[in-house]
């Protein structure tokens, strides 16, 4: 017996799981390969195939992140043992942090996640609290994501409404800026879109718009949104009764968030880009359980 095969034989086994035994390491990970067999070895899905998707990569790192915070270490010191490969050839064993091999368990198949789940994690809070809160934090980042994407499709079709009302009103392609720039001095206590660009803190390239928090972006829809139905209903004959609308349901707005007690825009953290935001809600979609 080789030195390998000594200390594989004395690690650990983890209770049945489908009626097989599941190896754990010293540090409590599991052996991906066990899981493996017990699926009946699907090819396109061994332990290293998995490993290199991109959903796979993306748990690992939220996984890895969360470590850090709950530990306050460094990556280094927590890489290995989230995942790795013992030995070489046909005798390599992978083990994986348990909130991995609950993942792939489960993309195996249901029935070994459910089983993995039941017979294993319950008996693990550490491990419990440890997966529900990362994917807690990634289905509020979903959420996140989800209402700011539509808050910039929505802000990109009620902004084109109201120019349309403003060219109804008057209004010439030089007057555009000024009609949205009067919406927001109302809203953001008398900023106006370069003020705003400053304030924040963004590139020249960057945009305002992009760069929103969810509750940012919901509070400028809802600004411009009823500027266009209050110009609808009031029938400005200038660009400058146009304008005055626009301020007055910025202000308007701005009075209802401070009545109800809510952080000002101008004060609400900044986004990172909205192409960011829909490149990770393609990926952490795919982390979340599918609903039934």
């Amino acid at each position: 017996m080789t030195n390998q095969e000594r200390k594989n034989e004395c690690l650990p086994a983890l209770p049945e799981i489908m009626h097989r035994k599941v190896t754990e390491d010293e540090k409590g990970g599991i052996c991906l390969n066990d899981l493996w067999e017990i699926a009946e070895k699907p090819e396109h899905l061994r332990p290293a195939e998995w490993h290199r998707q991109k959903r796979t990569q993306a748990l690992e790192a939220a996984l890895l992140e969360r470590i850090m915070v709950l530990n306050h270490n460094s990556p280094e010191n927590h890489c290995r043992s989230i995942y790795y490969v013992l030995g070489k050839g046909r005798a390599a064993k992978t083990f994986a942090h348990p909130v991995l091999a609950l993942a792939y368990a489960e993309d195996l198949l249901p029935a070994l996640g459910v089983e993995v789940k039941e017979v294993f994690l319950r008996y693990r809070s550490n491990d419990i609290s440890l997966a529900n809160d990362i994917l807690d934090r990634i289905a509020e980042q979903v959420q996140e994501d989800e209402i700011r994407i539509h808050n910039r499709t929505e802000q990109t079709l009620r902004n084109r409404e109201l120019a349309a009302q403003g060219k109804i009103a008057g209004c010439t392609e030089v007057d555009y800026a000024e009609l949205h720039n009067s919406g927001y001095r109302g809203l953001y206590n008398g900023l106006d879109a370069i003020d705003i660009h400053k304030l924040k803190q963004l590139t020249k390239n960057q945009k305002i718009l992009d760069h929103m928090i969810a509750a940012e972006g919901a509070a400028n829809v809802f600004r411009v949104t009823q500027a266009k139905i209050a110009m609808q209903n009031r029938k400005p004959k200038t660009p400058a009764e146009a304008f005055n609308i626009a301020h007055e349901a910025g202000l308007e707005t701005r009075k209802a968030m401070t009545r109800i007690g809510g952080v000002m825009p101008e004060d609400m953290p900044v986004a990172d880009s909205i192409k960011d935001a829909k490149k990770r809600l393609e990926v952490n979609r795919h982390l979340l359980p599918k609903e039934k």
